[in-house]
């Protein structure tokens, strides 16, 4: 995963002498490739061992290994520039640009977020569950809607919540063969938190899309798919995160359809057909 990709999975529990690091490399990543850790540590006014606890929170056996995924980093922004900021003085034609690179890729960073292992475990008990919840508030409940809609097309019997005394009902009575698929972009919402737990004391499997690997929720479910993005000064991440959330709904979508086999292309084929006659004028 790239350097910039970890940085931002683990960035809502840095401290603020983390905060300094990260800043001091993003304004000054060609001079850091070839800086010792002490004379890193000196100019982001911090010591040695917490440029160490940095590395090593992201998930680098050394400084070596971390000057190195700088390095790459660096050679691959040459190529195709990254995040461009969106600026005052921008025109359309730029903001178009911009905003478009920025999704794309948010997308493109996917790649090396989503772990082959959780997709498998989590479409197994999609697949295997009597009827899945899906639960989402705010912005994330969009994403809940999308998910409900998609794999209902698919014969899975599913329910989206965007209401959190509903979810919390829907967990309190859950029996435990009913799995429970959280969306959420901070992994921190109580009521998300909550219903999860208690779907989890009922015995039901739990499953959650977030966009931080260090959050409550990746602590409290077995499988999470992570859907980390960048901020930019116009745009939240959690602008750009909602977009990316989608992409891996529809990652989900194609392999449980490929998994269910000919079954799934009838049923998507029977809705489609249902759906028709509301489009069509001449019924």
């Amino acid at each position: 995963m790239p350097l910039f990709s970890r940085i931002r999975l683990h960035s809502n529990r840095f401290t603020q002498a983390h905060e300094r690091i990260v800043n001091y490399i993003k304004d000054h990543v060609q001079e850091v490739i070839h800086l010792p850790i002490n004379e890193l540590a000196e100019r982001c006014q911090v010591g040695d061992a917490t440029v160490i606890r940095f590395y090593r929170l992201l998930g680098y056996e050394n400084y070596h290994t971390f000057q190195i995924a700088m390095a790459k980093e660096l050679i691959e922004d040459d190529v195709q520039p990254i995040y461009e900021e969106v600026e005052n003085h921008d025109l359309f034609p730029d903001v178009t640009r911009k905003v478009i690179a920025s999704t794309v890729q948010g997308i493109t960073d996917l790649a090396g977020q989503i772990s082959p292992a959780a997709i498998h475990d989590i479409t197994a008990h999609l697949r295997a569950a009597s009827v899945i919840h899906v639960i989402g508030l705010g912005a994330s409940g969009i994403v809940a809607q999308d998910v409900m809609h998609k794999l209902m097309r698919l014969g899975l019997k599913i329910n989206a919540y965007t209401d959190s005394h509903l979810m919390t009902i829907a967990a309190s009575i859950a029996q435990p063969e009913e799995v429970f698929f959280a969306i959420s972009h901070s992994g921190e919402t109580t009521d998300i938190l909550r219903t999860l737990e208690l779907a989890k004391n009922q015995g039901c499997y739990t499953c959650a899309m977030t966009s931080y690997s260090e959050s409550n929720i990746t602590r409290l479910v077995p499988a999470y798919l992570l859907t980390c993005t960048r901020d930019t000064k116009m745009r939240s991440d959690t602008m750009i995160s909602r977009i990316v959330q989608l992409v891996v709904v529809d990652i989900l979508y194609v392999m449980l359809a490929l998994q269910i086999g000919e079954a799934a292309s009838e049923r998507v084929t029977q809705s489609r057909l249902a759906l028709k006659q509301y489009r069509d004028v001449n019924r």
